[in-house]
């Protein structure tokens, strides 16, 4: 790889002059802003959907909590309607005991919840002043029954407040017990003179009645699919849970829903004679578990999210590598170009001068036979150079074409140094260089292709003489390092920026530097290098800075006794070097 001189690509100018990173910003955006577009009407339909969500869930909770405590207010005030408002006064004053008991009769089958019905009149003949019971386990009429006296009294107790409803809880056999009363009174309302009354056992109705019921008309609660099922919660006045059994209370719910605990029209409550205070209000309580309706959106757009943000990461991924390739293409085709035209002017320099001394020889235009000696030299440096170059042309392309083969032979290292260095004695002396050799006398013996190492090496110096104009010392050093023979090659020279090292060794890429003007070159010297060293196993190394000069080190292994000869290349078909290690 060689170093030419021009716009520092760290400068904005430069960047902005860039044709592959102008290629590569235009194709990002082109590919960006649709896929930005795509990407946002996604999240914008992401967000629609958890509104309309939103809302399909909460309408869901409210019109089952509606229907739920429609069910129960319905369910408990048929008995009212059905038996204690079908017994009129007329019934009762006085008593038509046949009407009655085929009234109660129907109110135990239709109302399950009632466990018994009473009728007690003041105006009538036989049964004047006693209280007559009707149950499921008589189906007939029992006379005063041990709660007779206690019904008495508490209607006659709350007669005074005039309210055709009394209802009063109290405690049966152990048992707490819901009763209520249709009272009838004299024209004036000034005397309680008959009564219809209804009991039931409050254990029954929440730990049977109510979760039988309520289990029979939603068995299942249908909601969206890919959401927690609703859940419907009834709870009692004391807050325990009377449906679902089993369950516990939950604070977190979406809709709440409360009616009184009376066996009539809710909106008649303020009708109705209590003994002591309100009546018990119940509550339906309907939610998804322990989720609140924003944590179940959320929970649900997250995964959606997280796969968008994925695809949106994996598509600029994509635009990115897509860019890169193409930018990549871009700068080997004008790495090409450059190289082409480098190329005409590296072979057309040698030519002429070699020209221009053969003809002064040939046609005995030289004055001072003196100088003869210095234009053969010339002549020679010259072909020598034409020779590296058609080598490396050739040698580039078998690289390519994956046919360049490598004979490792057991070779003294500090040799073919040596020889390499000789060889290049001319062109050290005409460009006026200094080269110290510092070599062991002791052979250092590697395995490799002689005729490929004494390339590299010579690929290394010439570019030490090209990029040292003004220091011209060359130092030259064969050693040993970590099971490797290593040759340094230390120059003066202006030197490669840490940031621009990894790529010196890529094909048909030539460093630019601050300077308007270098040596042209071709861009395949170091690139040949690394291939080379990598196909004996070993490695180049640069230690380089701005300013102050380059090392460069090749590393071939050394060598361990075994005799056979090997035929190996680089395993890299249709790839010179891309990447060197630096120090």
């Amino acid at each position: 790889m060689e170093l030419t001189r021009g716009v520092s690509p760290s400068s904005v100018g430069a960047l902005l002059r860039d044709r592959t990173l102008r290629l590569a910003a235009g194709l990002a955006v082109v590919v960006a802003i649709p896929v930005a577009i795509l990407f946002y009407f996604q999240f914008r339909s992401i967000s629609a959907l958890s509104q309309s969500s939103t809302v399909v869930l909460r309408q869901l909770s409210q019109e089952t909590a509606d229907a739920v405590t429609k069910v129960l207010v319905d369910t408990l005030r048929t008995a009212r309607v059905d038996v204690l408002l079908k017994i009129g006064q007329r019934q009762t004053e006085p008593l038509d005991l046949a009407y009655i008991e085929n009234a109660f009769e129907q109110g135990l089958v239709n109302d399950p919840f009632v466990d018994r019905f009473y009728v007690w009149s003041d105006v009538t003949n036989e049964y004047k002043g006693r209280v007559l019971a009707y149950d499921r386990t008589s189906y007939g009429f029992i006379t005063n029954p041990p709660e007779s006296a206690l019904l008495v009294k508490r209607f006659h107790d709350l007669a005074p407040e005039q309210r055709a409803i009394a209802i009063f809880d109290d405690t049966i056999g152990g048992r707490r017990t819901h009763f209520q009363g249709q009272l009838r009174f004299t024209f004036t309302r000034d005397r309680l003179t008959s009564f219809v009354a209804l009991a039931v056992d409050a254990e029954r109705l929440s730990s049977d009645y109510i979760p039988r019921l309520l289990a029979s008309k939603f068995p299942k609660i249908e909601g969206p699919t890919g959401f927690p099922p609703l859940a419907v919660t009834v709870l009692d006045g004391a807050n325990r849970v009377v449906y679902p059994a089993g369950s516990s209370v939950t604070d977190r719910y979406v809709d709440e829903r409360t009616f009184p605990l009376v066996f009539f029209e809710p909106e008649l409550a303020s009708f109705a004679a209590p003994e002591k205070g309100k009546p018990e209000t119940w509550r339906v309580r309907t939610g998804y578990g322990n989720q609140m309706i924003p944590d179940i959106i959320a929970a649900r757009e997250r995964p959606q999210r997280v796969m968008m943000a994925m695809l949106a990461g994996l598509m600029a991924l994509g635009v990115f590598f897509i860019a890169r390739a193409a930018a990549r293409e871009l700068r080997v085709a004008e790495m090409k170009s450059n190289f082409v035209s480098s190329v005409s002017h590296d072979l057309k320099t040698p030519l002429a001068l070699i020209q221009l001394f053969a003809e002064t020889l040939e046609l005995g235009r030289l004055k001072n036979t003196e100088r003869a000696p210095e234009y053969y030299r010339i002549i020679n440096s010259e072909a020598r150079k034409l020779t590296r170059l058609i080598n490396n042309l050739l040698d580039f392309s078998k690289i390519e074409a994956g046919l360049r083969k490598y004979q490792l032979e057991p070779t003294d290292l500090s040799a073919v140094t040596r020889r390499v260095v000789d060889s290049l004695d001319s062109q050290f002396r005409h460009n006026q260089f200094s080269v110290t050799l510092r070599a062991p006398q002791a052979p250092i013996a590697v395995k490799l292709d002689a005729e490929a190492a004494e390339q590299a090496l010579e690929n290394l110096l010439s570019n030490a003489m090209k990029y040292s104009p003004e220091h011209r010392e060359i130092v030259v050093e064969v050693d040993t390092s970590g099971g490797y023979g290593v040759v340094r090659v230390r120059d003066h020279g202006i030197g490669i920026p840490p940031r621009l090292q990894r790529k010196i060794f890529q094909k048909f890429y030539r460093v630019q530097t601050d300077a308007g003007s270098g040596p042209q070159g071709t861009g395949l010297g170091l690139a040949i290098v690394d291939h080379v060293m990598r196909a004996h196993g070993g490695f180049v190394r640069v230690d380089s800075e701005a300013g102050r000069g380059s090392t460069f080190t090749l590393h071939f292994p050394l060598y361990r006794g075994d005799i056979n000869v090997d035929e190996t290349d680089s395993g890299d078909r249709g790839r010179a070097a891309d990447v060197a290690r630096s120090a």
